[in-house]
């Protein structure tokens, strides 16, 4: 084949395939893969009575990644255990923002998956039954399968 037509049939794929991209990013089609999706998790581990900034500030970053296009998961660990549960005041809030119950309740319907740590929950006297409905008691593969060589880490 001459070396001329090669190159024209190179560049009509090269342009194909570019042009078939931006066809696919256009329609709002996605062609990254579970390996290549960006992930983020947010540790959530103060008190929220006791530092309701802090807490306020990770749910808040929580959702700055849900606008970037992050998958999303919120674990709940040491004190931050008290927040989603069914006696913690949903009406409990952080200066002007929104109550953290409903925070948590938004961050979770937009797709934010809120693991609970068991070993945290056993600590402070926190059963299964009293964890809100959004959230859920994690385990080992649950949350580790959220770790990855490119996911984001945030302890709050």
């Amino acid at each position: 084949m001459p070396r001329r037509v090669r190159n024209l049939l190179v560049l009509l794929l090269i342009t194909m395939v570019f042009g078939c991209q931006k066809e696919i990013e256009q329609s709002g089609q996605t062609t990254v893969s579970d390996s290549e999706k960006k992930v983020a998790v947010i540790s959530i581990t103060s008190d929220p009575l006791a530092d309701p900034q802090a807490v306020n500030m990770g749910l808040t970053f929580a959702g700055f990644c849900l606008d970037e296009g992050y998958d999303v998961a919120i674990f709940f660990n040491v004190k931050g255990v008290t927040l989603p549960t069914t006696g913690f005041d949903a009406s409990y809030k952080y200066q002007d923002h929104a109550p953290l119950i409903e925070q948590l309740q938004s961050l979770n319907e937009r797709g934010a998956e809120l693991h609970v740590c068991p070993v945290c929950m056993k600590d402070l006297d926190i059963t299964a039954d009293d964890i809100i409905e959004e959230a859920f008691v994690t385990d080992k593969p649950k949350l580790f399968s959220k770790l990855g060589s490119d996911t984001m880490v945030f302890t709050y």
